[in-house]
């Protein structure tokens, strides 16, 4: 049946028809679901992230990612439509070839998606490059006061506690990992909170040092690491099998000019000594501590160089003492007196950032727990790295600025405080509306196919106006999640920060944004439940039907 005959048909009958052929219908549909599920999967690894300690590189990656699924949104939509406007044509007698029909489909996708791709990332880096640089310090901030939740190292003040004491379980759930996704920039855009993230910059600084090392037990394999290097020099240094290269090179060069300067003084070069004067100037040469081959010619730079490397062994070889990264040190040393020397405390000092003066044992026992280790190493080695990276967080706002010797931090900082909400609601506004298209797709079809075999008043309605369920069932959750709480959103904490947004302006650049404070706390609310339902659903569709895929992030125990 053409399209034409369905349509006379449905106006007879009654029953509303899908507008495209049947294959276009189920062709929509089966490209909907697919975009669905990738986009489903997509916002579980981005709340895998928040929930995390990630790095800017993996920022990026799921940015890059977002921004394509927002892209395929778009053309998804542009699909349709340009489908249903060749329906249209045809109707007004203007056909095209499938040729040019697909053509022209394609080219629409293509550049709506380009369009799209490249506009989300304008909104972005547009707020990264105009973000002052307050803002950019205090996402520094709020990022460690973060990662301190992350890591149980520090607790949220009206949170409720988990059995452990801490607030660990609560940061690792769907609705925990929601309301971590836009706190930093609240905390970094409102005033009231910027003095809660530099009192405490410090102490988050240094917790998050150390988790990003592994705590002691990560800085126990450094320093491992770090004793193996020494140990592989110190059995190159007593075994005489230290690299003298750099050593012979500069004796092969003096040597060798000293050699060319000597011929000079009797008008000769190196390439035109006469034969009959090969013997005296091999003597000459001996004579200038070189031993070269009795069949050696003035010329031979590569015989030269040989005989002064191995005059420089054998003096090397003879010596009581050695150089060793600069400094002589006497040979033969046992290696506990080696590890000691200050030459090699000061090679282990600088790699495992300690103090100047600290004693770095060559062994240090297990049986306690690695307590001296920790006492005079790690906790050292933590007060060293919080020393020299604190004053870069505690810089002037300029220096965050364009130009400023802290540009780049600030920007990676901002990037990753806005990146996060920014993809999240983008990624919960093309799912949404391509959840109501689906349905809408699902229902015309269906309901048709239902009034075609008996009458009911219901399916009349619903197939005459396919929008009002789709639309109803968002309204409804989005509505239900409004209204609904948790222990996050009951929390002394959450009513704090609620009264707190009130009226508050959110501020990234010099203009603030036109989402006010409590706005965007609503979306916080109803995306923090509605992630406790849907989370486990989208992370077994990327689990299962994506097999695991990592949108460019790996977790730690992946």
């Amino acid at each position: 049946m053409t399209e034409q005959a369905q349509s006379e048909t449905g106006a007879r009958d009654g029953i509303k028809r899908s507008p495209l052929p049947s294959w276009q219908n189920w062709l929509v549909i089966g490209i909907t679901l697919t975009y669905l599920i990738c986009e489903l999967a997509f916002n579980s690894r981005l709340l895998d992230l928040v929930g995390s300690v990630s790095t800017a590189e993996e920022v990026h990656n799921i940015e890059r990612y977002g921004r394509t699924l927002t892209a395929i949104a778009a053309a998804l939509l542009v699909l349709q439509f340009a489908l249903l406007a060749n329906v249209r044509l045809q109707k007004k007698g203007i056909i095209l070839t499938a040729k040019a029909t697909a053509g022209a489909v394609l080219l629409l996708c293509l550049v709506t998606g380009t369009v799209t791709w490249h506009a989300v990332e304008w909104v972005i880096e547009r707020q990264v490059s105009k973000s002052t640089g307050e803002f950019r310090q205090m996402s520094l901030l709020a990022q460690l006061y973060q990662r301190s939740l992350i890591e149980g190292h520090q607790t949220l003040e009206g949170i409720p506690l988990d059995n452990a004491g801490g607030q660990v379980q609560t940061w690792t759930s769907p609705s925990g990992k929601a309301f971590l996704a836009t706190l930093p920039i609240l905390l970094s855009s409102s005033d009231r909170y910027h003095q809660l993230l530099k009192s405490g910059a410090e102490q988050n600084l240094r917790d998050n040092i150390s988790a990003r090392e592994g705590g002691v037990l990560g800085y126990y394999k450094a320093w491992l690491e770090a004793r193996e290097t020494v140990h592989k020099q110190y059995v190159a240094y007593y075994n005489d099998q230290m690299d003298i290269s750099e050593a012979v090179r500069r004796e092969q060069d003096k040597a060798w000019q000293r050699y060319e300067r000597s011929l000079e003084a009797k008008r000769l070069k190196t390439w035109n000594v006469p034969r009959r004067y090969y013997a005296s100037v091999r003597n000459h040469v001996r004579g200038q501590g070189v031993p070269v081959a009795n069949n050696w010619s003035p010329s031979d730079r590569a015989g030269f160089d040989a005989a002064v490397a191995k005059t420089v062994k054998q003096r090397y070889l003879a010596q009581r003492t050695v150089v060793f990264n600069g400094v002589t040190i006497p040979k033969r040393l046992d290696w506990g007196v080696f590890f000691r020397q200050e030459v090699v405390q000061k090679t282990l000092r600088e790699k495992l950032v300690l103090p100047a003066g600290t004693l770095v044992r060559e062994e240090y026992p297990k049986n306690d727990g690695l307590k001296l280790f920790a006492a005079q190493l790690h906790t050292p080695h933590l007060n060293e790295a919080v020393k020299q990276q604190l004053p870069g967080l505690r810089a002037s706002l300029s220096s965050y600025s364009a130009g400023g010797e802290n540009e780049k931090q600030g920007e990676d900082a901002a990037r990753a405080v806005i990146v996060p909400p920014v993809a999240l609601i983008f990624s919960l506004i093309g799912a949404l509306t391509h959840l109501a298209k689906l349905l809408y797709l699902v229902l015309v079809p269906l309901t048709a196919a239902i009034l075609a075999r008996r009458s009911s008043r219901a399916v009349q309605i619903l197939n005459h106006h396919p929008l009002i369920f789709p639309v109803a069932l968002i309204s409804a959750l989005l509505v239900m999640f409004s209204v609904m709480n948790n222990s996050i959103t009951e929390s002394a904490a959450y009513q704090d920060l609620r009264n707190a947004m009130q009226g508050a302006e959110i501020s990234i650049t010099d203009e603030p944004l036109a989402l006010r404070g409590e706005a965007l706390l609503r979306v916080v609310h109803a995306v923090s439940i509605g992630q406790s339902y849907s989370y486990p659903m989208n992370q077994y569709l990327r689990e299962t039907v994506l097999g695991g895929f990592d949108f460019g992030y790996v977790t730690h125990d992946d």
